[in-house]
């Protein structure tokens, strides 16, 4: 089964679809802003509304297309994506409200771990849902932060067995998140 989800994690990641339901769920995931385009140099990333800086990845990784958001990295050789998107606009969602949006459509959703977390000094929400699209079940980590002027959101997601293992990389790459400037 890991070796299923993982060769259609790769494909639909070169190819933008697939049949994984953690991976059809973090493609087609985005905070809700298509029309950015946004430049990444030295871990940096920029738009015309604002500008972060990310955790410094292995050369392990490698930057895939993701439709709608920010930016999506993918590591063949942990089998792993992670995701951070933003959107600046005059919004005023509380932090629970932009957490369960990022699971809209998702099936057979369940809550198993929510609790605050610092996320560039300031607050940000971290939830770890069971889930499933498609009948295929999968485990997603999700963290919102909410800037003067931007929301932020990262997500990862990976099959049951997997999860734990490299849940790790993911919290890294959010506590390395610095936001420098935003309109």
């Amino acid at each position: 089964m890991r070796e299923k989800v993982f060769f259609f994690l790769g494909l639909s990641l070169i190819f933008l679809m697939s049949s994984c339901s953690a991976t059809k769920f973090l493609v087609n995931y985005a905070s809700g802003d298509d029309r950015k385009s946004g430049k990444m140099k030295d871990w940096v990333y920029t738009t015309e509304l604002n500008s972060y800086r990310v955790a410094p990845l292995s050369q392990n990784w490698e930057r895939v297309s993701i439709e709608g958001g920010d930016i999506a990295f993918y590591n063949p050789a942990s089998d792993l994506v992670l995701t951070v998107s933003s959107l600046c606009a005059d919004r005023d969602y509380d932090l629970q409200t932009l957490s369960d949006s990022l699971v809209v459509g998702l099936s057979k959703k369940r809550i198993k771990l929510r609790k605050d977390i610092e996320v560039d000094g300031a607050e940000g929400l971290y939830t770890e849902y069971e889930a499933s699209l498609d009948d295929e079940s999968f485990m997603l980590a999700t963290v919102v932060h909410k800037s003067g002027k931007c929301d932020y959101d990262f997500s990862y997601s990976a099959g049951q067995a997997d999860f734990k293992a490299n849940l790790g990389k993911f919290i890294d790459f959010v506590s390395g998140f610095e936001e420098i400037w935003a309109k």
